[in-house]
Parts: C-alpha cells; sequence; structure tokens
C-alpha cells in the first residue's frame, strides 16, 4: 500500500514538474468575464485578465485600514512613499492580519479546487503598497487585484531575461539606465491595467513590475502546487529579498 502511495505521489510530481517548467514567449492577453471561465484558457498558459472579477469586499482599502487604528499605524510609513518594497514574510503576515487569506480560501479557490488535482493547490497571500519592482511569478497562477486606485501592470517573459540588470529583482522598469541595462530597449513587456473588480492571472516564469499613482493598494496572490511552492522558496532564499 505505502509503494502505491508513493509512486503516485511521485507519477503526479512528475507530470506537475513537467507542465511547471514550460512556459510560452510570446505576448498575448486573454479575457474572459468569469473565474469559472478561466479554467478553459489555463492550458494557454498566457496571462488572463478577468472582468467583472471578485472584488475582497472592503479588505485592504483605506476605508478598511481607517478603521483600524493599529493596522494602519503600521503602515503609514509605508504608505507615504510612492513606491513600497515589502518582504516577503512582511507582506504575508499583513494579509494574514487583514483577513484576505479567508476571503481567498472562500471566494477564488473553490474554482482552483475544481481541476482534476486541485486538491494539491492552496493560495498564499501577500499585499502591496504603491509601485513595486520586479519579481518573478512562481505559482500555478498568479492573481493580482487592485484594492484601491489603479496598478499599471507590466508582464516580462523569459525572451527579455538576458537584457536585464543582473540584480534585477525589485528594479522598476521606469528607473532602470542604461548604465544597469546597456540593451534597455530590448526590454520587451507589455502593460495592463488593474482596476478594482478586474483581475490579472498570470502563469508561472513571467516577471512582473506594478506602477501606481496616487494611494495604491493591491494584493498578491499565488495559487501554488508543490513545486512551485519549493521553486519559490529556493528562489527567496537565495536572495534573501
Amino acid at each position: 500500500m505505502i509503494f502505491e502511495i508513493v509512486l503516485v505521489i511521485t507519477v503526479i510530481t512528475t507530470i506537475l514538474f513537467f507542465f511547471y517548467k514550460q512556459a510560452v514567449k510570446e505576448f498575448r492577453i486573454l479575457q474572459t468575464e468569469t473565474m469559472d471561465g478561466a479554467v478553459p484558457l489555463f492550458s494557454e498558459r498566457s496571462p488572463i485578465v478577468i472582468y467583472p472579477a471578485p472584488k475582497p469586499m472592503e479588505l485592504w482599502t483605506l476605508k478598511d485600514l481607517n478603521q483600524r487604528p493599529a493596522l494602519k499605524k503600521q503602515i503609514d510609513p509605508f504608505l507615504s512613499k510612492k513606491s513600497s518594497w515589502l518582504e516577503l514574510k512582511h507582506s504575508q503576515e499583513l494579509a494574514t492580519q487583514v483577513g484576505l487569506p479567508i476571503w481567498v480560501n472562500h471566494t477564488l479557490m473553490p474554482t482552483f479546487k475544481n481541476i482534476w488535482w486541485g486538491p494539491l493547490l492552496w493560495a498564499q497571500t501577500r499585499v502591496m503598497i504603491g509601485s513595486q519592482g520586479l519579481r518573478p511569478t512562481f505559482g500555478f497562477w498568479t492573481i493580482i487585484l487592485a484594492t484601491e486606485g489603479k496598478l499599471q501592470v507590466s508582464l516580462l517573459n523569459e525572451s527579455s531575461d538576458s537584457y536585464l540588470p543582473k540584480q534585477w529583482l525589485g528594479k522598476r522598469l521606469s528607473k532602470l539606465t542604461r548604465d544597469e541595462a546597456p540593451l534597455l530597449a530590448q526590454i520587451q513587456f507589455v502593460d495592463v491595467i488593474v482596476r478594482p473588480g478586474s483581475a490579472l492571472l498570470i502563469p508561472p516564469h513571467w516577471k512582473v513590475c506594478c506602477e501606481a499613482e496616487g494611494p495604491t493598494l493591491g494584493v498578491w496572490i499565488d495559487i501554488h502546487h508543490p513545486v512551485s511552492f519549493v521553486a519559490q522558496q529556493a528562489f527567496y532564499r537565495k536572495t534573501k529579498k
């Protein structure tokens, strides 16, 4: 019995690893009107815009924060900046304080649990404040939501990796110089505007940069399976950022 269980786990892990390593190197944005409508598009492995999309009620908005003085005091120093990079652990802890994991598990996860290997998936949530420098996607799918203001999300695929600075993590595309990236003009990306009420789903192996104007709050949700989670943890242990 134990042998059969180990064999099944090995086979599933091998399949996940095989599909996880695949990436599309073309810029194509798909669109649908519901979360369930996105499922047939998963095999395309291209970013997906969902509009209208579920909104996290009034979580992680300025109104929400004004009703939580202790939490607002924590993030006031970040709100006053145009760009606020939060470390992975800190942003996850804030998301838990806000209550985002509960909303995600009730509202978004049922769609992912319905696919045949859905029981292996879970959500990891973090919050964003203002503009965000480049960071990679690791999850089976990564979901970006704007809860206050709008985000201009720039998407880069692996075709631009060789043109980026060696230390690209956390760099904003709008602030890059030719001293950092001599072939700056060769970096190709596509911009997607994300507002409250829309959602952007991104497959793994893309890099994401978010530009914001004014007070802007957003949510980053990784839908993980074991392979994507291990890849993410290995990356952040290596970079320690």
